[in-house]
């Protein structure tokens, strides 16, 4: 049997092979994750993104129908209610209308 030297020709040769199965290793695995990302996670991206916009629409559309809602509640109390209900309910909208005016300042320089 014959002795490798390691440090010698043979070394050297046995390090080549190795770099180049490493490297046809290598590019193996990048094509198979290339194709495991093409076929199975960007399908899968794209349907989450379709659904996330689907989500968002169906959300806005809700806060909407809620918004209109408490404005239809808000105005039966406001009418029907109790007088101190109805001026605790207009300090308050009072109140939020000032809020609103120091926040629309605050942003127009």
């Amino acid at each position: 049997m014959h002795d490798i030297d390691y440090t010698g020709p043979q070394g050297g040769m046995m390090g080549m092979a190795f770099a180049g199965g490493w490297a046809i290793a290598t590019a193996l695995w990048l094509a198979v994750g290339g194709v495991i990302w093409r076929f199975f996670v960007e399908p899968r991206i794209k349907q989450l993104e379709k659904d996330r916009t689907d989500d968002q629409a169906k959300c806005r559309e809700e806060t909407d129908r809620l918004r209109d809602r408490i404005l239809q509640l808000e105005t039966l109390l406001m009418l029907h209610g109790p007088q101190q209900l109805r001026q605790a309910m207009q300090a308050v909208a009072s109140e939020a209308r000032v809020e609103i005016r120091e926040l629309r300042e605050e942003i127009k320089p």
